[in-house]
């Protein structure tokens, strides 16, 4: 059914009309007639008189309007169904946007693997309710070909601590392993980081009218995003020059286009972001600035956090496109890159093995079962064309029963027994006898 369209002003100048023309005796069969007769009027009313019936419409639509519904801390739902529908459109803008420059990139002689990524992490030592409090801020540049490349790290004195948050800043400081804020120190130079940024961003090409994404995880968005726009703030620029994507974004839609193996990549954008969170260098040695080193909190370092996300994506996307690992580039020093290579050559024949999804055949979500799952028995696991198993029948259990066996005849029959087996009892006196004595004296016979 249609939707009725709103009444205007003209509808009830109408409705006003009609009644006019009623009572000078003239009558019409139908509003089509109205509206034709009263068109000519409405043309040459004045400006008063049209804003009146105007006004008149507006009211009605906001008496039959449904009341608006508010939260508990009196929020109309509809500014946050707002908010939800801007949110969903920007992810499914930044979705598409990083979509398509990788899409770009691969079809032009890969040049994917020569691109610039640059993640970007920040520490915040208390909430306040406007901001965030800032006290260290990191931008790590690396490419699939080369690697790490570069980082631009900060330390931050606000040189202030929020009226009323002293102990959130003094916890979040002893977590994160910063120094409490100290007037008696130089002060932070907003105007000197924000240009430091930008320039960092177009060192590989200054002649970018746009300035690259700045990647960084789910929970660390709000953040980042805040921190920019305090920068741009203070130094009176436009903070739509930057763009703050989700880096398991990029990585899933990064490793996704450059596979060449459908059993290669992530299925869904959530295993994406589950890789980066296991976090699998987290403990790797000499990734934090000195600051972190000599207090022991390296991993928490923004620093340490840039890289290992760095890391993680590399040695994942790499080896898909016939790229060495190498240590201190692609993963941290130390690394063990022969033990890394072999792990992931054992998964690749356990991928090619039948698994629990589908017996004899690949399952599509192969990469994300757990490898305990999988059957790796094979004559040789050196070998990666393993002959396969037979189809495997459905096990089933049979219900449990009551056992046929007859124990009939290994149960003793019970013994005859006669009045001889019970001897009659002696009528001594004692306790408990001589109730025969007792009985003789009395005179029941009578």
């Amino acid at each position: 059914m249609p939707k009725k369209a709103p009444k205007n002003g003209f509808y009830y100048f109408m409705l006003d009309f009609k009644g006019k023309q009623q009572k000078k005796g003239i009558h019409y069969n139908n509003m089509t007639d109205v509206a034709a007769a009263a068109d000519p009027e409405w043309r040459n009313a004045p400006t008063s008189v049209r804003l009146h019936f105007e006004d008149i419409a507006k009211k009605e639509k906001n008496r039959n309007r449904a009341p608006e519904k508010y939260t508990s801390s009196g929020i109309p739902i509809s500014v946050i169904q707002r908010q939800q529908k801007e949110l969903e459109d920007a992810m499914d803008f930044e979705r598409e946007d990083i979509k398509d420059m990788i899409k770009t990139k691969v079809l032009n002689n890969n040049q994917v693997l020569e691109e610039d990524f640059f993640v970007m992490d920040v520490n915040a030592m208390c909430k306040t309710e406007n901001e965030y409090l800032i006290g260290e801020s990191s931008v790590l540049r690396f490419s699939l070909r080369k690697g790490f490349k570069d980082f631009y790290h900060e330390l931050i004195n606000p040189g202030f601590i929020p009226y009323g948050y002293a102990y959130d800043v003094k916890m979040g400081c002893a977590e994160l392993g910063l120094d409490m804020p100290d007037d008696s120190k130089e002060k932070a130079n907003y105007l000197q980081i924000l240009a430091n940024l930008i320039d960092y961003l177009k060192q590989s090409d200054k002649t970018l009218k746009t300035l690259p994404p700045l990647y960084t995880m789910p929970d660390k968005v709000a953040l980042v995003q805040d921190f920019i726009n305090m920068l741009c703030h203070k130094a009176g620029e436009d903070e739509m020059i930057f763009r703050v994507y989700r880096v398991d974004t990029l990585f899933y839609q990064l490793i996704n286009a450059i596979r060449t193996r459908k059993d290669e990549g992530f299925p869904k954008e959530s295993l994406a972001l589950l890789q980066l969170k296991k976090d699998v260098f987290k403990y790797s040695l000499h990734l934090g600035c000195e600051h972190h080193e000599a207090k022991d909190l390296a991993r928490e370092c923004t620093a340490s956090r840039t890289k290992r996300w760095a890391y993680t994506i590399m040695d994942s996307c790499c080896p898909l496109v016939g790229i060495d690992l190498k240590p201190g580039l692609h993963v941290p020093k130390g690394c063990d890159i022969e033990g890394i290579i072999a792990i992931k050559e054992e998964k690749k024949v356990a991928r090619a093995l039948p698994t629990v999804a589908a017996w004899g055949g690949h399952s599509s979500f192969d990469s994300t079962l757990n490898d305990s799952t999988r059957d790796t028995s094979v004559a040789d696991s050196s070998v990666a064309s393993a002959v396969l198993e037979p189809r495997r029948e459905k096990r089933t259990n049979a219900p449990m029963r009551m056992p046929q066996a007859d124990y009939s005849a290994s149960i003793r029959p019970a013994p005859e027994l006669t009045d001889d087996n019970f001897p009659a009892l002696s009528s001594g006196a004692g306790r408990g006898r001589g109730l025969s004595r007792s009985f003789n004296k009395m005179n029941i016979n009578k």
